[in-house]
C-alpha cells in the first residue's frame, strides 16, 4: 500500500493512501478514475497505450497534476489546471524546473506595504514551494531592509538582494533576471498585492495555451487601471487580438525561456515606461499572448504619502529617448497600414498628447519647452496624422498645436480643460423612496463625433474606488453645455456595502479604450428641495440608512451607513434627548 497507484486508468507518480483518503482527494473510486480537474482516465481498449505510459503531448505539459501530489490535496476542486493533469509520467517531471514561478519586487522606502504584497505572495494557491521570491531592496532608508530580512528568515523561499539606490526600479528588475531560477516570471511592486489564484490561473493559462506571456487583469485601488485588454478571456492571442499595448506595466507573467531568448531588459534610471523597452519586445517576440480576465490576478494600489517611481514627473530627454526605441520597435515589427496605426495610437494619445493635459500649465517653463520639442519631432517620425483620427477633436487639435511647436495655444487649450465641470440641475428622490433622478449640465472638453461618445453616471467608493456605474439618457441641448439625466435605484448598492462610507458622483465620459470622468457638484449653497432626508434600505438581513450629501468643495456624495453606524446615531440620539 507504499508504493505507487499502478491502475491504468490514473497517471503514474500517485503515491498509494487508504482507500477513503484516495477517493476524497483524488476522485478514484477503483471503478472509473479522474484527475482533480475532473478529466476522465477510462479503461484503453485492447491494444492502446495505457495512459501511465503514454508520453506528454508537449515536451513543455510535462507537471503532473500540482494538486495530487502526496500531502497536497486539492485547494478548489474546480482549479484551472487541466492542461497539467492529462497525459503526464513520472519521468517527464525529472525535466521541470523546482521553481514554476520567480516573483520579482524591486523594493524602495516600502516598509508600510512590504508586509501585505508578501502575504499575498507566500499564500497563492499553487503553494509556496512552488515559488520563489527575488528581492532587490535597492537603498531603503525606512527599515524596509530589515522586515525584508525578516521575511528571508522565515521563508526560504524569499531572497532578498541589498544595494544602493538605483534611483529607479529598472536596475533592481534587471539583477533579479539574472538569478531568477523560476519556469516563469511576475514583476510586482511592493505597494501592491496579487489575488490568492493569480498564479495557479497565469501559470494554467500558459501551460494550457503554450503562451510566452500572460495578462491577468489589473484592478486599480484608488488609481486607474487598463481595462481595455481585459474585457475578454483570450487563449493564444497577438499583440493585436489582446489590445496588450494598452497595459504595458511589468506585472504580468512571462516565460523565462523567453527573456533569455532574446535577452530582453528593463530600461534602468528611467522613472517612467522603462517597462516598455522590457515588454513591447516581448509582445512582438511572444508565440502566444494569453489574457486571463475572469479573475482580479493583480491590485494596483494608490498609497498616500508613498512615493512611488512612476507617480513622478520623468525628465523629458530620458523619457523620450525611451519612448523612441519602443517606436522604432514597433515600427520595425510591423508593415505600414491600419494594423501598425492601431497600436502606434496608443503612443500618440497616451505619451505624447497625454502629457499635455491640466497639469501642463503649472510645469517650470524650461520643462514644457523640452517637452514640447521633443513629443513634436516623435509625431513628425512615427505618428502619421491618420493615426489620431480616431481621437476626440480636442486631442486632435492638440495634436496640430503640438507638430506645429504652439506652446502657448497648447497652455491655453490645458487650462481650457481644468474647468470642465458638471453640475446638479435637478435631483430628487422618487416617491418608493429607493430611487432618485438626477440631471447633470455639463460642458463637454470636447465632443466626439457621434456614435463615439459613451457616458455613464458613476458611483465611486470614496477609500478603495470601487465603482458602480448607471448609463444615462441621451444628452440634450446645445454645445457646449449638455444635459444627461439618470434614475439611479440605491438597492444597487445592496451587495456593495459592507461598512459605512461615502461614494463620489461623477460623470464618465468615454472615447474608445479612453475615459474621463467630470466631479459632480451641487450649484449655489444648499442641496435641492427633493434632495434632502434619509431613506432606510436593507441589504440582505442587513439595515442601512443612505442620504445624499455635499463636500466642503461643494461635489456630491452619497452616504452609506450600514447597522452599526444606524446603532451609533440612535445611542446619539438617545443621549441627545436624555441630557435635554
Amino acid at each position: 500500500m507504499n508504493g505507487v497507484h499502478t491502475d491504468d486508468r490514473v497517471s503514474v507518480g500517485q503515491p498509494l493512501r487508504p482507500d477513503n483518503a484516495w477517493r476524497r482527494i483524488h476522485g478514484c473510486d477503483r471503478q472509473g478514475a479522474k484527475c482533480p480537474a475532473r478529466h476522465r482516465f477510462p479503461r484503453p481498449p485492447a491494444g492502446q497505450v495505457p495512459i501511465n505510459e503514454r508520453k506528454p503531448r508537449n515536451p513543455r505539459f510535462t507537471l503532473d497534476c500540482p494538486f495530487s501530489a502526496a500531502g497536497s490535496p486539492p485547494r478548489r476542486p474546480d482549479h484551472d489546471f487541466p492542461s497539467l493533469c492529462c497525459g503526464y509520467t513520472k519521468e517527464a517531471t525529472a525535466t521541470v524546473p523546482e521553481k514554476w514561478v520567480s516573483v520579482i519586487i524591486p523594493v524602495y522606502n516600502a516598509v508600510d506595504y512590504l508586509d501585505e504584497c508578501l502575504e499575498s505572495v507566500v499564500h497563492q494557491t499553487i503553494g509556496i514551494d512552488r515559488i520563489e521570491v527575488v528581492v532587490v531592496n535597492d537603498g531603503s532608508t525606512d527599515g524596509s531592509a530589515e522586515l525584508l530580512d525578516s521575511w528571508a528568515v522565515r521563508h526560504p523561499e524569499i531572497r532578498v538582494l541589498h544595494q544602493a539606490n538605483s534611483g529607479a526600479p529598472g536596475g533592481p528588475r534587471n539583477r533579479a533576471i539574472d538569478v531568477a531560477t523560476g519556469e516563469f516570471l511576475f514583476f510586482a511592486d511592493p505597494d501592491d498585492y496579487l489575488g490568492t489564484e493569480a498564479f495557479e490561473r497565469m501559470v494554467g493559462a500558459a501551460r494550457r495555451d503554450d503562451s510566452d506571456v500572460v495578462l491577468g487583469r489589473i484592478r486599480g485601488v484608488g488609481r486607474s487601471a487598463a481595462a481595455g485588454p481585459f474585457r475578454q478571456n483570450v487563449a493564444r492571442g497577438d499583440i493585436y487580438s489582446t489590445k496588450a499595448v494598452w497595459s504595458l506595466t511589468a506585472h504580468k507573467l512571462f516565460r523565462r525561456s523567453l527573456v533569455a531568448e532574446h535577452g530582453l531588459r528593463f530600461a534602468e534610471g528611467v522613472r517612467l515606461a522603462e517597462e516598455q523597452i522590457f515588454i513591447v519586445p516581448a509582445y512582438f517576440a511572444a508565440r502566444a499572448i494569453s489574457v486571463v480576465a475572469d479573475y482580479d490576478c493583480y491590485y494596483l494600489m494608490k498609497r498616500e504619502g508613498f512615493a512611488h517611481l512612476t507617480q513622478q514627473g520623468p525628465d523629458p530627454e530620458h523619457f523620450y529617448a525611451g519612448i523612441r526605441k519602443v517606436l522604432q520597435t514597433v515600427v520595425e515589427n510591423t508593415e505600414p497600414g491600419p494594423r501598425r496605426n492601431s497600436l502606434l495610437l496608443r503612443w500618440g494619445q497616451v505619451e505624447i498628447l497625454g502629457k499635455f493635459g491640466r497639469s501642463f500649465p503649472r510645469w517650470p517653463a524650461d520643462q514644457q519647452k523640452a517637452y514640447v520639442r521633443l513629443a513634436a519631432e516623435l509625431l513628425e517620425d512615427f505618428i502619421p496624422e491618420e493615426v489620431l483620427a480616431p481621437l476626440s477633436p480636442l486631442d486632435q487639435t492638440r495634436g496640430q498645436l503640438l507638430r506645429r511647436g504652439q506652446l502657448d495655444e497648447l497652455i491655453a487649450l490645458a487650462r481650457f480643460e481644468q474647468s470642465d465641470w458638471a453640475d446638479i440641475t435637478e435631483m430628487a428622490w422618487l416617491p418608493d423612496n429607493l430611487r432618485f433622478t438626477a440631471t447633470l449640465r455639463t460642458r463637454l472638453r470636447a465632443t466626439s463625433r457621434p456614435g463615439k461618445l459613451e457616458h455613464h453616471f458613476v458611483l465611486q467608493r470614496v477609500g478603495d474606488g470601487h465603482e458602480v456605474v448607471v448609463p444615462t439618457t441621451d444628452p440634450g441641448g446645445v454645445e457646449p453645455a449638455l444635459t444627461f439625466r439618470t434614475v439611479f435605484d440605491v438597492r444597487h448598492l445592496g451587495t456593495e456595502v459592507r461598512r459605512p462610507g461615502a461614494w463620489k458622483m461623477l460623470l464618465r465620459l468615454s472615447y474608445g479604450e479612453q475615459f474621463e470622468d467630470f466631479p459632480v457638484r451641487f450649484p449655489g449653497t444648499k442641496l435641492p428641495a427633493g434632495a434632502a432626508g434619509r431613506r432606510r434600505l436593507r441589504s440582505g438581513l442587513r439595515p442601512m440608512l443612505v442620504w445624499l450629501s455635499r463636500d466642503p468643495e461643494s461635489r456630491a456624495e452619497l452616504i452609506v451607513t450600514n447597522w452599526r453606524g444606524l446603532a451609533g446615531m440612535v445611542r446619539r440620539k438617545v443621549r441627545n434627548r436624555l441630557s435635554r
